[in-house]
Formats: C-alpha cells, sequence, structure tokens
C-alpha cells in the first residue's frame, strides 16, 4: 500500500489525466437521479461531508442509510448522533455494507485504506465504491476489487457549504470522474451523474474530470487561496490593526465577517466585480498591493504545487499520520492561541460597503491569491475550467465557515489533508510577508483612504484592463454564465 498511482504512469499519460475536463451541458443531468433510484446507498462516515451529502441526497428522493464502525455505535459517538438526530437508519459494516448498492466513502482521508480495506470484501459483486476525493486512489494507491465500479463526485467546498447551498435551491461546483481501471459495466459516469443530482451540484455546474486532476487541484487550491492564504491573512491583518492602535474587537470583527462579504462580490462576478465595490483610489491601491503579494508568494505557490505534483506533500502529510498527527495537532492548538482567535469582536455595526473600504489589503489578498493558484495550477497542466473552481469559486464558500467561528471553524469543517497543507502553507507565508507587513498602514486595513476619489485615467483603465483580462476572470465569466440559479447570501 502506498505506492503512489499517479507516479507509476508514464508522463504522457500523467499530462493526459491532469488535462481532462470537460465542462457538462444541463441536458445531459435530464435523466436526474433516475439511475440510483431504488437503489441502497450506505454512506460510510457522517462527518460533515457525510452528513450533508446524505441530508441533500435524502431530500433529493434517494434511499440513504448510514454504516459506522461498531464501537462508533456502541459508545455512540458523534457520528452516530449527526446520522440518528437526523432520522437515518444506522448499522455496522456487517449490517448494511452487504445490502448496498452504492458505498460512499466519506470518511477523512487518513481512514481510506483501512475503511476500504474493511468494507470492500463486504460489497456484494458488481456494486459501486464512490469517493469525493481521490487521495486513497491518487497518492495512496488502492487497488479496489476488479467487480467493483469506482467514481468519484467531489463537490467544490466544505460539507457544510454543500448544504446550505442545496437549502438556497442552488448547489455547489462538483468534479465528477470514473477511475477508468473500475468501471467493468461502463455505468460509472451514469451513475455519478445521479449522484452529482442528487446533492444539487448539476445546478452549479459539473465538470468531468480524472481522479488525478482532482487530487493534485484540490490539494493545491486548499494549501493556498482558499485555507492557507484566507488564515496567513486573517492573523497578519489582526496583528497590524492592533499595533497601530485600531481597537482588537473591531479589528477581529472586520476581519472574521470581512472574508465572507468580500467573496461575495467574488462569487457573483469574480475578481472584477469585487474589485469594483471599491472607490477608485482604493481599487488601485489593492492592484498595486496584489502585484506585490504575487511577486513575493510565486515562489511558494510554485513549491506547493512543485511537492503535490511529485507527492512529497502528501508522504510528508502521511509520515505525520504515523506520527498520530503530532504536528497537525500542534498547529492546530497554536492557531487557536493565535490573538485573532481569542479575540472577542465588538458589538458595533460594520456595514457591507465598510468592509470593503476599510479591508483594502485583504481584497488584494484575496486577488493576489486566487490569480497565483490558478496561474500555477495552469502551469501544471490543470485546466483552466478546473482550476477556476479550485481557486476562485470556492474561496468564498471557504470564507462563509470563517464567519462562523474564526480560524477553527474553517479548519474544523475541511479535511484534514487540507488542514495540514492550511498550516504548512501559512508556516511559510508569514514570515515571507514580514517585510511587506512592515510597510502596511491602517488608511488600507483598518482605517480606509479617505473620500478624495481623485485618480489618473490612464492608470486607472491600465488597471480595469489587467483586472478584466486575466485568465481566471476570462473563464469565470463563461462559467458564472451557466450558474443563473446562484443565489446570494441572506
Amino acid at each position: 500500500m502506498r505506492n503512489n498511482y499517479f507516479n507509476t504512469l508514464p508522463l504522457r499519460l500523467q499530462l493526459a489525466q491532469l488535462g481532462k475536463c470537460r465542462f457538462m451541458d444541463s441536458s445531459e443531468f435530464s435523466d436526474g437521479i433516475e439511475k440510483l433510484k431504488g437503489k441502497k446507498l450506505v454512506i460510510v462516515g457522517c462527518g460533515a461531508q457525510g452528513l450533508n451529502q446524505g441530508l441533500n441526497l435524502r431530500d433529493s428522493g434517494l434511499d440513504v442509510s448510514y454504516t459506522l464502525r461498531a464501537e462508533a455505535i456502541a459508545e455512540k459517538r458523534q457520528s452516530w448522533k449527526n446520522a440518528t438526530d437526523n432520522g437515518f437508519t444506522v448499522g455496522t459494516y456487517e449490517e448494511l455494507i452487504p445490502t448496498a448498492d452504492m458505498v460512499l466513502n466519506l470518511t477523512p482521508d487518513k481512514q481510506h485504506s483501512a475503511v476500504v480495506s474493511q468494507v470492500m470484501p463486504l460489497m456484494k459483486h458488481g456494486a459501486c465504491l464512490s469517493y469525493s476525493h481521490g487521495f486513497n486512489i491518487v497518492e495512496e494507491g488502492m487497488q479496489i476489487r476488479e467487480d467493483i465500479t469506482v467514481i468519484m463526485v467531489a463537490p467544490k467546498c466544505p460539507g457544510t457549504e454543500v448544504r446550505e447551498e442545496y437549502k438556497r435551491g442552488f448547489g455547489v461546483p462538483t468534479l465528477i470522474a470514473v477511475h477508468t481501471e473500475n468501471d467493468p459495466n461502463g455505468e460509472g459516469l451514469e451513475l455519478a451523474k445521479a449522484y452529482a443530482v442528487g446533492t444539487g451540484g448539476h445546478r452549479a455546474g459539473v465538470l468531468q474530470s480524472s481522479f488525478i486532476a482532482e487530487v493534485k487541484s484540490d490539494l493545491m487550491g486548499e494549501q493556498t487561496i482558499l485555507c492557507g492564504m484566507l488564515q496567513t491573512g486573517s492573523i497578519l491583518c489582526f496583528n497590524k490593526m492592533v499595533e497601530s492602535g485600531i481597537d482588537s474587537g473591531y479589528a477581529s470583527k472586520l476581519i472574521q465577517y470581512g472574508w465572507e462579504t468580500i467573496t461575495e462580490g467574488l462569487k457573483q462576478g469574480g475578481i472584477t466585480n469585487m474589485m469594483d465595490r471599491l472607490s477608485n483610489p482604493a481599487k488601485l491601491r489593492a492592484f498595486y498591493l496584489a502585484e506585490e503579494l504575487k511577486e513575493i508568494m510565486r515562489p511558494l505557490y510554485e513549491k506547493h504545487q512543485d511537492d503535490i505534483i511529485t507527492g512529497e506533500f502528501s508522504s510528508t502529510m502521511m509520515a505525520d499520520w504515523d506520527n498520530d498527527d503530532a504536528n497537525l495537532l500542534k498547529w492546530r492548538a497554536a492557531t487557536a492561541e493565535t490573538a485573532f482567535e481569542k479575540a472577542e469582536n465588538t458589538t458595533q455595526e460594520i456595514s457591507e460597503q465598510e468592509f470593503y473600504d476599510k479591508g483594502i489589503l485583504m481584497v488584494a489578498m484575496v486577488k493576489a491569491g486566487v490569480e497565483l493558484a490558478f496561474e500555477t495550477m495552469v502551469a501544471a497542466g490543470i485546466i483552466a475550467e478546473s482550476a477556476y473552481y479550485e481557486s476562485l469559486h470556492e474561496t468564498p464558500l471557504i470564507a462563509n465557515t470563517i464567519a462562523r467561528r474564526k480560524l477553527y471553524e474553517m479548519n474544523v469543517v475541511i479535511s484534514d489533508t487540507a488542514e495540514y497543507g492550511c498550516y504548512l502553507f501559512d508556516h511559510a507565508c508569514r514570515p515571507l510577508l514580514a517585510d511587506f507587513m512592515s510597510k502596511i498602514t491602517i488608511d488600507v486595513i483598518g482605517q480606509g483612504i479617505g473620500s478624495d476619489n481623485t485618480v489618473d485615467n490612464r492608470e486607472l483603465i491600465a488597471a480595469n484592463e489587467a483586472i478584466r483580462n486575466h485568465p481566471v476572470e476570462v473563464v469565470g465569466k463563461k462559467l458564472r454564465g451557466y450558474m443563473t440559479a446562484m443565489k446570494s447570501l441572506a
């Protein structure tokens, strides 16, 4: 076990798999959930993804139950409570797996090898095994029984947001794939499509991808813009404001809810719309700050992508798994002790526009992070559409989690794999930005730059051209055109 599947492939096939990405037309989902109607779906695990995907699938009319380890049931652990409190049937592996037409493995990545090794002998001939992240197949090289169909349906956000977007009548962009070595009946794609409809993903857009493209892009987005940059930005911006005399309660609130507010603009209209929410002088400041940030951070982004492609990241993380998550737990505890995490928010109201006006640096960090992540993924051979979903579109969905309980909430609802990568990035990025932050003043974080709206027209036109013509904006405009049912935050 743990023979990296990607590294066993010749370069020709590696590139073909990395570049596999096709935006699916809505007409391809006209059969809805029909392929899964009457079938028994048994979910292994009832954490954030497991519970929320299950709720969506059940609400879509499918037969969903949960299987947990016998000790989890006997001890009435949180996973058991999640399932039973929501009225689902719960049983042991031995009780439910043999009856399943589809087994949905929604356990944490580190448990996949053990879980699949336990459930595979119990699965009936010709059943389907589904993943929502391909780490076990790609990075660990899990071998699945030849008669079993192996698919992936990967919503591009934390489990909580899978549910929230569904409840809004929308969904989250979803990657689907069939493991080419495990599609004995040629029905993997139809099963994956029906599953994506069941979670609501078809309303936001579905990419037909590969296990490899999903893993390599997912790991990159999580570590950089989706989690790492938001964590780094939260801590650096908070510390700068407090050091500069801004009330800690105000600074805390501005950051906690600021990411969600400014990235809602990103979600609705890309970087262009987010930047257009700023005054003209503020837009230019954010533009130049973002350009400087990109220059400083580009080598770090490239290192993370290189380590993901080669498997260096995965091997390092799995070594920590074998060491009882010593580094992960240490880094998690350190995050809980940061001044931002411990600060109490002010009761002072902050208007929507104020988050933009006084969070210019935060806007710049989002712009720089999204563009860098996108550029780096595309340079590594990942198709632009996939890179868009793994950078720009998912950022607001992660930012929403910070608005709940700060960095704790983000790190508790993302996977352990994402959390580990987030900390790796953060620990490298904060010292890297030390000189940059020493020159930052509160006019771009915490105070605002005043009411004078005077700018040089030619300078503004050039900045607008650069913003609107960036490749992530070009592909984003096309993809958002398919998202006509997108809902705004309540």
